[in-house]
């Protein structure tokens, strides 16, 4: 018989399994990994973690629905975040979704959420066929709102750095700012092993996430040249000043910076609010910090004007019924260590 439900903690070991299969890359395959407890990792205290295992056999799916309160037109609004979804290869298909999406409902009927954000990366076009184009009556809709950009930005070093803000002046600053952003959380829940560096710069407040306590980036295997091509890239980049290539097996060191805002538009301020994150990153250790912007987001040049790799997702606004209202005039948010 078909099992799909909520994990429980004697899921743990399978679903830190799961987590860690190996996505292919053109390049590399990374490894997600969620050491040393896989629920030590979740985003909020409660997430809820649906599975999926066919007869009795190993864990075929996970995910997460996350529940926060979000700001949507400067009123706090009772929103979803779907994301870590991770299938085992030998069970992808409409059959698993169905399943999922059965369980999916019955969860949203008990605790409703206005909606739901999710993402899909840019040409996974299994996913798209499955989830958008043909999708069946009774799923959710998964309506486009924007692209994500995701800047993988280096860090770099500086003497001195910059110095850390207390806690308490942080979030006093986003509870008065995070209302003129949509989709900003109202809250800020730390998870468990996270540490949190929060760095003001004129007007500017948010915070290194350094989540590598819990959830891990690592490398299982090189692909094409850059297996053997590694060690004479590590010296280039080594005279460069730029993040190497760990070993096989090693570890990608990078955090988010998120629950960040400001106190209107000021693409100066936050390009200096950047600089000044990378440097700390980089005296913590960290060789990458990972941002967020939608392609409507003001930002987003600032952003793209440091040293990056970059990554493309499509953002969706996941509903049950009806259409999604359109936003007004503030950006759109997204917490990307959610997703």
């Amino acid at each position: 018989m078909n099992e799909f439900r909520l994990a429980h903690p004697g899921d743990e070991a399978e679903l830190r399994q799961l987590s860690a299969l190996p996505i292919p890359g053109q390049w590399l395959d990374l490894s997600y990994q969620r050491n040393p407890n896989f629920f030590q990792g979740l985003s909020h205290p409660n997430d809820q973690v649906l599975l999926g295992r066919y007869q009795g056999g190993p864990l075929a799916a996970m995910a997460v629905r996350s529940l926060p309160q979000l700001y949507v037109a400067g009123k706090p609004t009772p929103m979803g975040y779907l994301g870590s979804l991770r299938v085992d290869p030998r069970h992808q298909g409409r059959a698993l979704l169905f399943e999922g999406f059965h369980l999916l409902r019955s969860l949203h009927q008990d605790d409703p959420a206005q909606e739901y954000l999710a993402t899909v990366v840019e040409g996974n076009h299994l996913a798209y066929q499955l989830l958008v184009g043909k999708a069946r009556p009774s799923w959710p809709r998964f309506h486009p709102a924007g692209t994500l950009y995701t800047l993988a930005l280096e860090t770099f070093p500086s003497r001195p750095a910059a110095l850390p803000i207390r806690t308490s002046r942080a979030l006093e600053f986003l509870q008065e700012h995070g209302p003129s952003r949509n989709f900003f959380p109202c809250h800020t829940p730390k998870s468990a092993g996270e540490t949190r560096i929060w760095i003001e710069h004129e007007g500017v407040v948010g915070a290194v996430r350094d989540l590598s306590a819990c959830r891990q980036t690592v490398v299982d295997r090189y692909r094409g040249p850059l297996r053997w091509l590694r060690p004479l890239y590590n010296l280039w980049a080594r005279w460069r000043g730029r993040p190497g290539l760990p070993p096989r097996g090693g570890q990608i060191r990078g955090a988010y910076l998120g629950y960040w805002g400001s106190d209107g538009t000021r693409p100066h301020a936050f390009g200096g609010w950047l600089q000044r994150a990378l440097q700390l990153a980089h005296s913590a250790g960290l060789q990458w910090l990972y941002l967020g912007l939608l392609d409507s987001d003001p930002y987003l040049p600032v952003g793209r004007a440091f040293r990056h790799r970059l990554y493309r997702s499509q953002l969706y606004r996941v509903r049950y019924q009806g259409l999604p209202e359109p936003l007004d005039e503030r950006p759109p948010y997204l917490e990307l260590a959610w997703l």
